[in-house]
């Protein structure tokens, strides 16, 4: 599955902690994002992606991905972020469809100050590792019957699973989970 990274999943770090079975072989390019900007969190140093049409938003577009892997990026992401299909260009003349997390209520979680990833992790990398740590430990999602995942996150993985090209669909859930 390709999934467009744009905040602290752009931090190599982070991504072995949130996604410790894939970490490793993801297949990651850099790419962009248009008719968006990044910005901060009113309530917490994390980006936030506001809809801006002469913006946009350079970050990594990521292959590889399972739904197991989506599952974990979606614990990580919490409630007030929601998957979302988007079109992210790889070159000025290539583009292709990626999932990224976007925000549920971007006008109330927005604020105006930019958001920088090398500022972010001179200052606060070293506390997110330390959350994310306890915060993925309490994940225990097997496949996507579990009860850890919401009904929602269940039925949104769901359907993305059936979107998914079959190619795209790696190991770390059964097929036959998939099609559900």
């Amino acid at each position: 599955m390709r999934v467009f990274f744009y905040g602290t999943l752009l931090d190599p770090d982070v991504r072995r902690i949130v996604l410790p079975h894939l970490a490793c072989d993801l297949t990651l390019r850099p790419a962009e994002l248009r008719g968006f900007r990044r910005v901060a969190a009113c309530d917490g140093d994390y980006p936030v992606l506001s809809p801006h049409p002469s913006s946009r938003v350079r970050g990594y577009l990521a292959d590889g991905l399972d739904l197991i892997g989506l599952a974990r990026a979606a614990h990580f992401e919490g409630a007030r972020y929601q998957p979302a299909l988007r079109s992210v260009s790889e070159s000025e003349n290539r583009k292709t469809d990626a999932w990224l997390f976007l925000p549920v209520d971007p006008r109330r979680h927005a604020s105006r100050k930019p958001w920088d990833l090398g500022l972010w992790q001179r200052r606060r990398k070293r506390h997110l590792l330390l959350v994310a740590k306890q915060w993925m430990a309490e994940f225990g999602a097997k496949d996507l019957a579990s009860g850890d995942l919401s009904w929602q996150g269940r039925r949104t993985l769901r359907s993305l699973a059936k979107k998914a090209p079959r190619k795209q669909i790696h190991i770390g859930i059964p097929r036959a989970e998939a099609a559900k």
